[in-house]
């Protein structure tokens, strides 16, 4: 195998790691919306939230 072939094999394999993760990191963003989290500052604050947000439960 020449040194071409090799780099061009270790490129395209590198590149499908990215592809991958990045792909994996579209579909994990979309699917866990981070804008419906709460913030909790304290403990105390923690006990008076809600846990759900409608009364179904």
């Amino acid at each position: 195998m020449s040194v071409a072939m090799m780099w061009f094999i270790v490129i395209a394999f590198l590149f499908s790691i990215f592809a991958f993760g990045g792909m994996l990191m579209f579909f994990l963003r979309h699917a866990f919306d981070s804008r419906e989290a709460d913030i909790i500052d304290t403990p105390e604050e923690a006990l008076e939230k809600k846990v759900f947000a409608d009364d179904l439960h």
